[in-house]
């Protein structure tokens, strides 16, 4: 069997073609070329999250569209988010020793992946949402979970939904580009007992939500006193955050005198949903001021991770190389520094 060491090489030679979504933070098509780049080593991972890459690699044979096979794949990265060929080529490895180059031939039983460290399931809403992606992608039909959702929004009475599930959910939320579902989002959302609401955000927010529900949730956000509300509205807006709306009203929350423990939720939020929102220089200086006065184990994380996504890290370090800015930020990181130093010496 020709040296495959490439994930992108060994599906292909086993005669599928493939799709990627990473999962790791919102559940987002990765391209095909970003992907194979990635792991040729001439990009970084697109979505880093604690130095890992959470991925599905979706792959199916050939014109044999009606039951694709799904690896949740969590990889490490280095320090700039590249790829660890190591890693990648030991799970290669170990897919192709036992099961072969013609895996995708095989039965269900005969796939069954050896117990790796690579393989990882990410949280339900996720799985649920990169199967509505794969249907939508491969247009098919509403399941009856699906059309038992759809049937709701269409109600009047909003009280008996504890039987629809969050499969049905995913199934319906990734078609909100179809004017029918679109309209009944933005209608509903808000009209929706509280309960649900707060289900149907973990799902939303890996969506394009309608510029209608978009507007009235900034609405909301500004006008919302409850914190966890808050906190559940701008998930809702995690892939609009790049809004200046959502930008302003981020940075006016952060730069308040409150202790930043006191916001450690809303920064996690905006670290790992709502992350676009930090590409405002004047929201990542204060995000950056802000996360330096936690304790340095949480400091540390978040100020990890936001270095590490490839459309922040020039940013934070052009501000670090300002010897005006960030100055709370620059003693963390002195401080996080000589930690790890004296842990590793």
């Amino acid at each position: 069997m020709q040296n495959i060491s490439c994930l992108y090489q060994l599906v292909q030679f086993a005669g599928c073609d493939y799709c990627i979504f990473d999962v790791g933070r919102r559940v987002v098509e990765i391209d095909k070329t970003t992907f194979e780049q990635f792991e040729n080593g001439q990009l970084a991972y697109p979505y880093p999250i604690q130095s890992h890459a959470k991925f599905a690699l979706v792959y199916w044979p050939m014109g044999q569209t009606d039951n694709p096979y799904i690896w949740f794949l969590n990889l490490p990265l280095d320090e700039e988010s590249q790829i660890v060929p190591g890693s990648r080529n030991h799970f290669v490895a170990i897919i192709q020793e036992p099961l072969g180059s013609d895996f995708a031939q095989q039965s269900d039983e005969q796939q069954q992946l050896p117990d790796n460290p690579y393989i990882k399931l990410p949280e339900q809403n996720k799985v649920a949402l990169v199967n509505a992606r794969i249907k939508d992608k491969f247009k098919r039909e509403f399941s009856s979970l699906a059309l038992a959702c759809l049937d709701f929004l269409q109600q009047e009475d909003k009280n008996n939904w504890q039987n629809l599930t969050v499969q049905g959910w995913a199934d319906v939320l990734v078609q909100l580009a179809d004017p029918k579902i679109q309209n009944l989002i933005q209608n509903e959302f808000w009209l929706l007992p509280i309960e649900l609401q707060n289900q149907l955000i973990p799902i939303l927010e890996h969506c394009e939500l309608p510029r209608a529900l978009v507007n009235i949730s900034i609405r909301q956000l500004e006008k919302e006193q409850n914190p966890a509300q808050q906190l559940a509205i701008l998930r809702l807006l995690a892939g609009h955050s790049e809004q200046t709306k959502v930008q302003t009203w981020l940075t006016s929350q952060i730069a308040e005198s409150k202790p930043a423990t006191e916001m450690l939720d809303l920064l996690m939020i905006l670290g790992a949903r709502c992350w676009t929102a930090l590409k405002d220089p004047l929201l990542l200086t204060v995000y950056l001021e802000k996360i330096a006065e936690l304790p340095a184990n949480n400091f540390e994380a978040l100020f990890r991770d936001a270095i590490a996504l490839p459309s922040l890290r020039r940013p934070i370090l052009a501000l670090m190389q300002n010897p005006s800015a960030l100055p709370k930020t620059r003693v963390a990181v002195s401080n996080m520094i000589k930690a790890s130093y004296g842990t590793t010496h």
